[in-house]
Parts: structure tokens; sequence; C-alpha cells
């Protein structure tokens, strides 16, 4: 069910049916994602080779934060997120967590520049520190519950 969830929040953010920020669609990230970390937890926390684990997270984050970013970004119109976004969307293309991490790491003087300077409403900045919880969130429940937390203030914030 969560990946429903994660495809919602993504097509929603995104205005698009389609969103092709992933080689599949988004709900087939998520389940990946899913399946690979239930695997590892019968394993009792060994990684089964070949499972990506860490990788299928990363693809899920960055998805979320993808889509916090767009609707931020339609809010503020400004050339900062914009700019925070271009970089999420190239990083979810990456074919690994290396190359995820050089795109981001290269631009990371952005994600600072985001938070300078910035006036926002209170929409604003709960779509923010749901962004800053998404960039730190380490386990699947933790990330299920920002999906959740998400798709409730879109709703609110797309009426």
């Amino acid at each position: 069910m969560s990946e429903i969830k994660f495809e919602t929040l993504v097509k929603k953010a995104l205005d698009a049916d389609t969103p092709g920020l992933f080689d599949k669609s988004e709900a087939v990230v998520y389940k990946e994602f899913e399946l690979a970390e239930a695997r590892q937890r019968a394993q009792r926390g060994q990684t089964v080779p070949g499972d990506n684990l860490h990788y299928k997270f990363e693809k899920v984050r960055l998805g979320v934060a993808i889509a916090l970013m767009q609707v931020f970004s339609d809010m503020a119109d400004d050339d900062e997120s914009k700019k925070v976004l271009d970089i999420l969307k190239r990083a979810a293309k990456g074919s690994s967590i290396a190359q995820i991490d050089a795109i981001i790491t290269k631009e990371a003087k952005a994600f600072d520049s985001l938070y300078q300077d910035l006036f926002i409403n209170d929409d604003g900045e709960m779509l923010l520190d749901l962004f800053q919880r998404t960039l730190h969130a380490d386990s699947k429940s933790e990330m299920d519950g920002i999906i959740n937390e998400s798709l409730k203030l879109l709703d609110i914030i797309k009426e």
C-alpha cells in the first residue's frame, strides 16, 4: 500500500501522470525498496547480495525530496529552489549511490543557499521541514511517516 502513497505523492506534487523521475514507475521503485528491506529483515539485518537496499532507499528518499521541493518551488517561485529541484532530478537518474552522491556533493552550495534570506509562509515552512527530515531519514518507517505527512500537507496546499 505504501507504494501507492509514494506514487500518489510524486504524481500529485509534480502534477503529472507519468513524472519520469526514474527508469521505472514510482510504484515499482517503492515496491523494489520495500521487498529489499523485507528480505533484509528476514535475514536478520544481513543484506542480500544484489538487493542494493541502500540504493533503493536513496531512490525513494529522492522521490519524496523532489515532490516536496517541487511544491515548495511552485510556491516560492525563486531561483534557489528551482536549482535544488534540478539537482535532485538529476540525482534521481543516478545509477548508483556513488553517482547520486557525486551529483549532490558537487552542487551542495545550492542547498545552503536555499535557506538564506528566505521569507515563507507556514505551508512553505512545513514543506521545508519535511524536506529536511527527508534528507536525514534513515529507515523505512521514518520515510513512510514523512510520505503520509507530505500527502496530508499537499491535500491542504493544493485544495
